[in-house]
């Protein structure tokens, strides 16, 4: 029994060793510190979510007082649609204040400023919390939370703070179909940076359940985007190279080795 153990501990340390090289070659990528360390080092998901622009001293007193005020009702979560609609309200009320394209999970800790990934990411980490079955939706253009229970399903779509919560079992069918690709969908991997909307029929290739891993990793791929938009393909570059570690999806990878070759391509004509 003695040497199993030792097997397995062995095992975790050569994995945990590994995974520490791959993050230790690529240094030059860090913010600072603290993203460094959380991403290098954390167990904990949120803490993947924080790791983006992170900061030493967050302020994480408003989502402290969410956290208690859900904890004072969580003896009657077997009501499940009443509390859903807690948690999905209460969201709103205390931390998701204004929806920002491309804010990240801190900014909506500190300000209240949070867009489809970052409020998803916030609902997942609830529903974790008190024990909900769940899925985190990733569609091309948009991320929204599936709650599972039973026979019913309820959509918890952040960006709606009104209607976001959704409980008749018609629309929710109807959402959720709002955002299945066709049959024979044509896959634009790169369909974000030509500037489709969510609406174009042609963007509709993605519908998939992720993790909380990996939608940390797509906050970063969100991020990528946002800089390359605004011309800054080394720090898009960089972001790509955390996302990619996280979530090694279609999409980033795609994303990560066409800008990783047009980087390499300007290096090379400015050496000229």
């Amino acid at each position: 029994m003695k040497r199993v153990l030792f097997i397995i501990l062995g095992l975790v340390l050569v994995i945990s060793h590994g995974m520490s090289q791959e993050w230790e070659g690529e240094k030059s990528v860090y913010e600072n510190l603290q993203e460094q360390s959380y991403l290098m080092s954390s167990t904990e998901p949120i803490q993947l979510f924080q790791a983006l622009h992170a900061e030493e001293d967050l302020n994480t007193e408003r989502f402290d007082k969410l956290v208690s005020k859900l904890d004072s009702k969580a003896k009657r979560k077997h009501y499940t649609e009443w509390f859903l609609g807690e948690v999905f309200y209460k969201a709103h009320q205390y931390l998701l204040k204004n929806y920002t394209k491309h804010s990240s999970f801190n900014q909506l800790m500190e300000s209240g400023d949070y867009d489809c990934v970052s409020g998803s990411a916030l609902y997942a980490l609830l529903l974790e919390r008190y024990g909900f079955s769940y899925d985190i939706i990733e569609t091309d253009f948009h991320v929204f939370v599936l709650v599972n229970d039973q026979d019913k399903s309820y959509v918890l779509e952040s960006t709606e703070p009104r209607a976001g919560f959704i409980k008749d079992q018609e629309e929710v069918k109807a959402y959720i179909a709002s955002f299945k690709p066709r049959a024979n969908p044509r896959k634009k991997i790169m369909s974000e940076l030509a500037g489709l909307s969510a609406e174009t029929e042609d963007g509709k290739t993605i519908y998939s359940s992720i993790s909380l891993k990996e939608l940390a990793g797509l906050q970063y791929y969100n991020d990528a985007i946002h800089h390359f938009n605004q011309g800054k393909a080394v720090t898009a570059e960089k972001q790509l190279i955390k996302a990619k570690q996280i979530y090694p999806s279609e999409r980033i990878r795609s994303f990560y080795e066409y800008l990783s070759e047009r980087n390499s391509s300007v290096k090379n004509l400015a050496g000229r």
